[in-house]
Formats: C-alpha cells, structure tokens, sequence
C-alpha cells in the first residue's frame, strides 16, 4: 500500500515537474537554461531512479521475479550515479550559493546511502542491503516531497527563510534529512522494543 502510494505521487510528480523540461521551453528553464544539459543530467538520473526504486520496493516483485530485481537495481545505482553527477555539476551554477550547498549535500547522501546498499548486496548481507535501499530510495523521494512543499505549503514553506531563496536552502535540506530521521526512528524503535520484548518473554 506505501509503495503504491509512493508510486502515484512519484507519476504525478514526473508528469507535472519533470518531463516537461524535455520541451526545451526557456522559460520554464528560467536561469537554469545556460546550464540545462547539467540540469538535464540530474532530472534524467532522479527520474529513472524515482521509477527504479519504486519497484525495487514491491515486495512481492521481488519475489516473483528477483532476475528483473536484480536488473533493476544496477540501473538504479547507474541512474544515481548519473543523476548526483549531475546535481554536483550544477552547484557550481547554482545561485543562491546556499541552495547549491543543500543541493551538494543531497547528492552526497544519495550516493553514499546507495552504495552503502549496493556494498551490502555485493557481500550478501540482504537484511542491511534492504535498510540501505529504504534510505537511498528516501533521499531519491527528496525531489518529490520538495516540490510538494514549496507548492502545496506555501505558509510552511515562508517560516522557513527570511527570503524565497533562503526557503528554498531550508526545504531542499528538510526533504530528505526529515525523511531518513524519521525512518531511523522507526527502525530503531522496532529493534529496541523487539528486543525488549523477546528478554521479557524469555
């Protein structure tokens, strides 16, 4: 049920946000359009990575078909690849320089948490490889809850910045930081009670 959840807001997203810069309109590049092939490269990567990921969840894909799991996954790691390539060259363009730190430390994370995962499956530790993949898919879900927060909160979106610029840093940090905290939470949460509860038991 999450996973199709996540899969509707991930198409909406795609459809609204992302595939339309594939029209080339200069406009709706706004300053990016100097630099739209790096812009490209990042939106190209997120994308098949938003897609991948998603189906890199469906459990019961997974277990049907683990040869298109596995296929699916190394894409996943490729798109990443090229997708923070991409965010890394366009920080050096990106005004304010703020946004293009927040925007570097997204990319950052997103390669370090998918290759902490694909390190895990390489190894044949699955349950940390299925830990890893949650939080690599959390910050590739990133792009998707910044947008929906800067259009569909827009009350929430002023209190974080003293300028629509400073808002944005805020939001791109808060999209996936937030997210991975809250997944730890949970996760640990679920081991210390199991724990708890199995020495009670026992």
């Amino acid at each position: 049920m999450v996973v199709l959840l996540a899969a509707l807001v991930a198409g909406r997203f795609l459809v609204h946000y992302a595939l339309p810069y594939y029209k080339f309109d200069p406009k709706f590049y706004d300053y990016f359009w100097p630099h739209r092939f790096r812009l490209l490269l990042h939106i190209s990567g997120g994308i098949v990575a938003l897609i991948c990921g998603t189906l890199q969840l469906w459990t019961g894909l997974r277990r049907k078909a683990m040869t298109f799991h596995r296929w699916t996954g190394r894409v996943y790691v490729g798109a990443v690849a090229v997708g923070a390539s991409g965010a890394f060259l366009m920080t050096y363009y990106t005004t304010p320089r703020a946004f293009g730190v927040a925007l570097m430390g997204l990319a950052t994370a997103w390669l370090l948490t998918t290759g902490i995962a694909w390190a895990a499956i390489v190894r044949g530790q699955v349950l940390l490889h299925k830990e890893w993949m949650v939080r690599s898919y959390l910050v590739t879900f990133a792009f998707v809850w910044f947008r929906f927060i800067q259009d569909n909160l827009p009350g929430l979106t002023a209190r974080m910045g003293s300028s629509g610029d400073d808002a944005a840093s805020s939001v791109a940090w808060l999209s996936w930081t937030v997210p991975l905290a809250v997944y730890e939470v949970v996760l640990q949460g679920r081991r210390l009670f199991g724990a708890g509860a199995r020495r009670v038991e026992s």
